[in-house]
């Protein structure tokens, strides 16, 4: 007996009817009829079915990413937010060691990062004014160092002590040197110091030579 809506009717004899009831049941166990089917018009809008009595969505496509919300709370072991739609690249995997950077939000031009993902100093990515603060820049005839304030920068004379320019066994030839030069405490104009095997021909005030054949 087939599942008809009409039966059983009020005037059925009593012997048709356990058929009639198996058929009843079966349409609704079997959905062969759509009129007996739930369907999300019949549910009221007061149900309250809540989520334990759902079962977990792992269909693909089955959530769209616009019904999200909530991300801050996501478990630090949820797993990896995918960057697809990201200007930069983001990792939330604790347990994943990869180095991972924002790749939108790095200086460019003092940071690059590798095909492997790896942070790199950019090429030209430290300059001079990194050293200095800004306080001073580079120019000719100009050398890093410290001043007599001990502030770092670049100047046209730095001081060293003698201790800094010979070490060991070193040799300095040919020094020359511009404008005054204290030795130990005395003043020399226009000094130059040769390495000579010869006297000079016409010494000059100031000069100092050193004769290393006698």
């Amino acid at each position: 007996m087939a599942w008809d809506k009409t039966k059983p009717e009020n005037d059925m004899l009593l012997i048709n009817f356990p058929p009639a009831c198996r058929a009843n049941w079966d349409a609704l166990e079997l959905l062969t009829d759509a009129n007996l089917q739930i369907t999300n018009a019949k549910i009221a809008a007061g149900a309250g079915i809540v989520d334990t009595k759902l079962a977990q969505i792992t269909t693909a496509s089955k959530v769209h990413g616009s019904a999200l919300t909530g991300l801050a709370n996501v478990p630090s072991g949820a797993g990896v937010l995918p960057d697809a739609n990201s200007p930069s690249k983001l990792k939330a995997d604790a347990s994943d060691t990869t180095p991972q950077y924002l790749d939108g939000l790095i200086d460019t031009g003092v940071f690059q990062v590798s095909a492997g993902d790896l942070l790199q100093l950019a090429n030209g990515g430290v300059g001079t004014e990194k050293l200095v603060g800004g306080a001073a820049s580079p120019g000719n005839n100009k050398a890093y160092g410290t001043n007599s304030s001990g502030t770092k920068g670049f100047y046209d004379s730095v001081d060293l002590a003698t201790n800094q320019i010979l070490t060991g066994e070193k040799t300095l030839n040919n020094l020359k040197l511009g404008g005054n030069a204290n030795c130990n405490q005395k003043q020399l104009v226009s000094a130059v110091v040769e390495n000579r095997t010869s006297d000079p021909g016409s010494p000059v005030n100031g000069q100092i030579w050193i004769r290393t054949d006698l």
